[in-house]
C-alpha cells in the first residue's frame, strides 16, 4: 500500500508530463506539420487531460510546490524544443515516435490508476470518479497511439 503523499507526487508528476506533451504538440502546429487537423485534436486532449488532472489535484487540496511549478514550466519548453526537432523529421519517423510516446503515456497513467488502488485510506478515491477520469485518459492516450501506428503505413 502506498501513502497519500506518494500517490500525490506520482499524479503531480503525470501533470508535468503531461504539460511537456502539450509543448510537443504545440510546436509541430506552430511548424505547421501535417496532419494538422490530427496534431491540433491530440492537443485539445492533451490539455484535456490536465485539465482535469489540476482540477482534481486542486480539489483534493494540493497544490504544486514552487520546484514543481517551475519543472512545468520547463517541460513545456523542452516540449516546444522536442516538438520542433520531431517537426524536421521525416513524416513516418515522427509518427513512430509520436506512437511511442502516445503507448508511454498509456502505460504511465495505467501505473497511476495501479497505485490508486493501493492508497491506503481509500475512502476520496469513489467519491472523486477519478478512477473514471483515469481510466477515460488511458482509452485516450491508447486511442493516440493507434492513429500515428496507423498514420505511420
Amino acid at each position: 500500500m502506498i501513502t497519500d503523499n506518494v500517490f500525490k507526487k506520482k499524479f503531480i508528476k503525470t501533470i508535468i508530463s503531461e504539460d511537456q506533451a502539450i509543448g510537443i504538440y504545440q510546436a509541430e502546429l506552430f511548424w505547421k506539420r501535417r496532419p494538422k487537423d490530427v496534431f491540433q485534436t491530440i492537443l485539445n486532449d492533451e490539455i484535456s487531460h490536465e485539465e482535469q488532472l489540476i482540477k482534481f489535484l486542486y480539489s483534493r487540496g494540493w497544490d504544486f510546490t514552487l520546484m514543481q511549478k517551475s519543472t512545468m514550466n520547463f517541460n513545456r519548453y523542452s516540449g516546444w524544443f522536442i516538438g520542433s526537432l520531431l517537426s524536421t523529421l521525416p513524416r513516418r519517423l515522427c509518427f513512430f515516435f509520436h506512437y511511442m510516446a502516445e503507448k508511454q503515456a498509456a502505460n504511465s497513467y495505467n501505473d497511476l490508476m495501479i497505485s490508486i488502488e493501493n492508497i491506503q485510506g481509500i475512502q476520496w478515491v469513489n467519491s472523486s470518479n477519478i478512477k473514471i477520469k483515469i481510466q477515460k485518459i488511458i482509452d485516450n492516450e491508447k486511442l493516440h497511439s493507434e492513429i500515428f501506428r496507423a498514420l505511420i503505413n
